[in-house]
């Protein structure tokens, strides 16, 4: 049986370096879903692959030529997009009010006034 040399092999020094890209990586993400998080939107590893994907169908839905295959990733964009708009909390257009706007005036009342006689 035939041996074949890793081609990679760990030593301390490695370990120390690749360690400190691994914590160096997870503070970058850190960062990034505290500053979404303060945008309003929430972000998770479930919805960032699902963002992916729903990326990845768009791009397959360019390149395809076959009308059945088209059918088929274009019912899927809509079902992975509502699941990622669930996972971030993402409103549907015109769903939510700005808080900027006036609220609505009161109704008006309407006092009971005596009725016109007529002679």
């Amino acid at each position: 049986m035939e041996t074949f040399p890793q081609p990679f092999r760990f030593t301390p020094e490695n370990a120390r370096e690749n360690a400190a890209k691994s914590w160096e990586a997870r503070r970058e993400r850190k960062a990034k879903l505290e500053a979404e998080a303060t945008q309003g939107r929430q972000s998770s590893p479930h919805s960032e692959s699902l963002a992916l994907q729903i990326e990845r169908v768009e791009r397959m839905m360019e390149k395809t030529k076959d009308a059945d295959e088209l059918q088929k990733l274009s019912a899927c964009h809509p079902r992975l997009f509502n699941a990622w708009q669930v996972l971030t909390a993402t409103p549907n257009p015109g769903s939510l009010r700005h808080k900027s706007k006036s609220q609505r005036p009161p109704m008006p009342t309407f006092r009971d006034t005596p009725q016109e006689q007529t002679v």
